[in-house]
């Protein structure tokens, strides 16, 4: 680069790296550096768990020496307690005034603009707050959309649990996978999901809970009957509790809510008896799975959500990742009511069917423990005014 000249101001963008194996990191933090490197831009590494070995083993592959590097001013290294903290404590406005600092001083000295790559997973050590990381993180969204910096935040999945891990992807607008940064589709913005609001995106995510359907049938699930159930008894329900939008939402969901049950081994599928311990495991994770699966086509963030959250509890009993009250939304509580009425409803080859008044009877004597108490109400109302699977 030739100091002096005039640079670009276009914006950054913002990504997220989460990894639980060196070599993982070594690959994402090494193309995250070459690409800032190949557009001329300056790089700072915030650092704490990592160590400036681990960046030269990233970068080193691209044919980059980090001390050249950092004798040269093209690469800055930090700590987080450097950067981010005060006293071991997140310090939001010292770190936007350090990133716009950096960012002007990558500028005044000719730069094409800053990346900066900065390990988050600090913070699950001190007095995490969660409402401040979501805030840290949204913050710095907000920045890079208005300024030549691209960043680049790192978390260790070995760290942070489920839960959080979710709520962090959501908040970058590209991901490291396999062996570059692409479009992540945790992360929906107001723009993206209004572009699947009309009716040929709507043909589309029905026409692809149609053939997930189709899928089960062929391979004899008893799937097939119990989604086209929990489908129509979740929009049922939304529809009385006079939201048409979720209404037709939770119909494409119900449909596809147990998607994940393919990553089951055939022998689990319809397995007379009680589950093994592992086999439990595998089955508690079908949710995550297919909210993995939904997320790669663009459907509405509701539909996804719900399933990942069908099988959760209001008191934290549920699976896969044990959100409590109004950490679950409304299409998964709705969903949840719809699936276990369904479940109980019909026969199992580990069990005998209990029928409809056994069903809601459960969901009513957990209401408010388990189950959304609004949502139960409207669907005994469901069943009064005729509903029928």
């Amino acid at each position: 680069m030739k100091h002096g000249q005039s640079h670009s101001t276009e914006v950054g963008s913002h990504r997220v790296i989460l990894y639980n194996a060196p070599s993982e990191i070594e690959r994402a933090l090494g193309s995250f550096c070459f690409n800032g490197y190949s557009q001329e831009k300056k790089l700072l590494f915030i650092y704490d768990r990592l160590t400036l070995v681990d960046l030269q083993r990233a970068i080193e592959p691209y044919g980059m020496n980090l001390e050249e590097l950092r004798r040269s001013g093209w690469i800055e290294v930090a700590s987080v307690r450097d950067t981010y903290s005060r006293d071991g404590v997140l310090d939001l406005e010292r770190m936007a005034k350090e990133l716009e600092e950096k960012t002007r001083e990558a500028l005044d000295s000719g730069f094409e603009g800053l990346c900066v790559a900065g390990e988050g997973s600090w913070i699950f050590d001190e007095s995490f707050d969660a409402a401040k990381m979501v805030e840290y993180e949204s913050k710095m969204d907000e920045f890079i959309s208005e300024n030549p910096l691209d960043a680049c935040c790192i978390y260790d999945t070995s760290i942070v649990n489920k839960r959080m891990l979710l709520q962090i992807s959501s908040l970058h607008p590209f991901a490291f996978d396999t062996d570059s940064f692409v479009p992540n589709y945790d992360y929906f913005k107001d723009a993206y999901r209004n572009n699947c609001e009309s009716d040929e995106c709507r043909q589309l995510y029905r026409g692809t809970a149609t053939m997930a359907l189709e899928m089960f049938r062929i391979r004899g699930f008893y799937a097939e009957d119990h989604c086209e159930n929990v489908s129509r008894l979740a929009s049922a329900i939304a529809r009385k509790m006079n939201d048409s939008k979720l209404a037709g939402e939770l119909e494409t969901a119900g449909k596809i809510h147990d998607i994940g049950m393919m990553s089951l081994f055939s022998d689990m599928i319809g397995k007379p008896g009680k589950l093994t311990w592992f086999e439990s495991q595998l089955l508690h994770e079908h949710p995550l799975v297919g909210y993995e699966l939904v997320k790669k086509v663009p459907f509405p963030r509701t539909i996804a959500r719900a399933i990942l959250e069908h099988h959760e509890r209001l008191d934290g009993s549920g699976y896969p990742l044990g959100l409590k009250g109004d950490e679950i939304s409304i299409g998964g509580r709705i969903l949840a009511v719809a699936e276990v009425v369904s479940a109980m409803s019909f026969y199992r080859t580990y069990r005998d069917d209990y029928g409809i008044e056994v069903a809601l009877n459960e969901i009513d004597d957990k209401a408010g423990s388990y189950y959304d108490s609004d949502v139960v109400k409207t669907c005994f109302k469901c069943f009064e005014e005729g509903f029928k699977f």
